[in-house]
């Protein structure tokens, strides 16, 4: 009787250990991801530099050129699609959603049938 016990204090006592390891090294890992006090700490290190790479950044997209956006009108004020743009106002673009329309659920089907076979 003395053996078995002798073997599930031994037992015991390395699961402890591991516990103990574990727990030191959730602990630091718990440190390492914590982002927020990272970013405060980092903050408070290098603020200069954090500053002058924010105006910096700011005035680069300062300097990038605006997006212009062409508005087309009709005679009477209301607005009107820009020509050639479209591609849902085609004959093919009305085919294309039509095609896409019913192949889509043929599709699902399909994937669906072969990641069952997978699983």
């Amino acid at each position: 009787m003395a053996p078995v016990n002798d073997e599930k204090r031994r037992i015991i006592e390395e699961l402890e250990r591991t516990r103990g390891d574990l727990a030191g090294a959730t602990t630091g890992l718990q440190g390492q991801l914590n982002f927020q006090h990272r970013f405060s700490v980092a903050w408070q290190k290098n603020r200069w530099v954090w500053l002058s790479f924010m105006a910096f950044f700011g005035w680069v997209l300062s300097r990038l050129p605006r997006r212009t956006k062409k508005i087309y009108i009709d005679k009477h004020g209301g607005r009107v699609r820009p020509p050639g743009k479209s591609f849902a106002g085609t004959v093919a673009g009305q085919l294309w959603s039509v095609a896409w329309t019913v192949a889509k659920p043929a599709l699902i089907a399909l994937l669906a049938r072969k990641m069952g076979k997978k699983a």
